[in-house]
């Protein structure tokens, strides 16, 4: 079975902008890259940013997946996730 993931944050961009597709949006999650499904505000939410994506084939399941996003060259730190 496919899994995904959505990620939540505000504040992660010094500008705040609305960024969507097709910007260069990558996902690591585990160490691996994730195919990033859509990334731009949450509907509803004025400042909060959501990011979908796949999480890759060979990640275990677990309490603390790193997960990592980065756009417009960009990075965030990690952060770790429970995956299941």
């Amino acid at each position: 079975m496919e899994k995904w993931s959505a990620v939540y944050w505000c504040r992660f961009f010094s500008i705040c902008r609305p960024l969507t597709l097709p910007a260069p949006w990558t996902a690591t999650v585990g160490g691996k890259v994730a195919q990033v499904l859509f990334a731009g505000v949450t509907p509803g939410y004025a400042s909060l940013y959501q990011v979908n994506a796949m999480v890759p084939a060979g990640i275990a399941a677990g309490p603390d997946v790193a997960v990592a996003l980065s756009v417009d060259g960009q990075s965030s730190p990690p952060v770790t996730v429970a995956i299941q």
